[in-house]
């Protein structure tokens, strides 16, 4: 537990603040372990590892959102069949039971927690989950975490990624108000020239 491991933690994404540019690709992957000995373990069926990503509001919440929370936070990941691949952690559903399929089979709970077929635990995902190379492509602020590890209070993995523009918004500020400067002294020096080959037209510019 949080105690054995301390100054550790029991499980982290690494990094777990990530800060890139839009067109950076990160490759998402991670393992686990099927041999972790006796009460080291965390959720799920006992000596195993399993963590997924589902995607929170902030690092202070801990329900993930849904699609009626994009407007307000937006995706990390755009396209919904991808998110559920992260957060099914690689498991078919079709070959998952549910709760109370679960419960009619194991009245106690910590079998319940353990029965392989339990998916909501990750126990019938692999040890070793690769999600493959993902481009960020938007803008934002992005909060996730592992909804299996994440049971207590001094339990939480999780982790965000800090997307920003190649070039920040007020460096293209800046640059637009230079252009708009260098131009009009390119065009006063052309004024200038015409002016000193064209008496008349010095005259008319006063």
């Amino acid at each position: 537990n949080i105690v054995q491991t301390y100054p550790a933690v029991e499980y982290d994404f690494v990094p777990n603040h990530m800060k890139l540019k839009v067109g950076d690709w990160i490759h998402f992957q991670w393992t686990g372990c099927d041999t972790n000995p006796a009460n080291n373990d965390g959720e799920g069926t006992d000596s195993t590892d399993r963590s997924n990503i589902v995607q929170v509001a902030s690092r202070n919440h801990n329900v993930p959102m849904v699609s009626s929370d994009e407007s307000s936070s937006g995706w990390l990941f755009k396209d919904a069949d991808l998110r559920a691949l992260f957060a099914w952690a690689g498991q078919d559903p079709a070959l998952c039971q549910t709760y109370d399929e679960l419960r009619a089979e194991n009245p106690d709970d910590d079998d319940l927690d353990r029965d392989p077929q339990n998916c909501m635990k990750l126990n019938a995902a692999s040890a070793y989950f690769d999600g493959g190379l993902i481009k960020m492509s938007r803008q934002g602020i992005f909060h996730f975490m592992s909804s299996r590890n994440n049971n207590f209070s001094n339990r939480g993995q999780k982790a965000t990624i800090s997307v920003e523009h190649l070039v920040p918004t007020w460096s293209l500020a800046v640059i637009g108000v230079g252009a708009a400067f260098g131009v009009a002294a390119v065009v006063l020096v052309i004024l200038k020239v015409a002016a000193n080959g064209n008496p008349g037209l010095a005259s008319c510019m006063g």
